[in-house]
């Protein structure tokens, strides 16, 4: 599997989103309604029960992840509800083996042969784990794999939108 996300375009994009204006985020976010209504809607209901910093962190990295994806010049197909429940129990069973394994949301780093977007994940990790921040969101262990396990499930259904354009090609 090839990524559509490079490194480059991943720190592009972090860069470029965080410098944005407040009225150029919310445009951003509209566009990613628009473009995958059911997958945003998806992550929005998934982590709308975190705490409010949790919640917003969640929204913020999905916003970044959504526009990588837009930036990685592939065009995606739309997303239908029974594909992001499939990938969301494939990423609920994902997620437990990375625990059993001793995974824990305090020095992690995801071995990249794991995903199919190794940029893109190791960016959601590095935004979840941050402390160097000047406001960081600590996260409990429960926020990082449920905030992981559905930014992972969004990932990887878009990845699959688009890899079946290339494969096509």
């Amino acid at each position: 599997m090839v990524p559509l996300v490079s490194s480059a375009v991943m720190d592009e994009t972090w860069r470029a989103v965080g410098g944005s204006s407040t009225a150029a985020v919310r445009r951003m976010q509209k566009q990613c309604g628009k473009d995958q209504e059911e997958l945003t809607g998806f992550v929005i209901a998934f982590t709308s029960d975190l705490r409010p910093e949790a919640f917003g962190l969640a929204l913020y990295v999905h916003l970044v992840v959504a526009q990588a994806f837009r930036r990685s010049g592939v065009k995606f197909r739309k997303i239908k509800p029974g594909r992001i429940e499939r990938t969301w129990k494939e990423n609920f069973v994902f997620i437990n083996e990375l625990k059993t394994a001793g995974y824990t949301c305090s020095h992690f780093s995801l071995p990249t042969h794991l995903t199919s977007e190794p940029a893109l994940l190791q960016y959601v990790i590095d935004a979840l784990t941050e402390e160097d921040d000047a406001d960081p969101v600590v996260l409990s262990e429960a926020e990082f794999w449920q905030i992981l396990q559905v930014l992972k499930t969004f990932a990887d259904c878009m990845h699959d939108a688009g890899e079946a354009d290339i494969n096509a090609a």
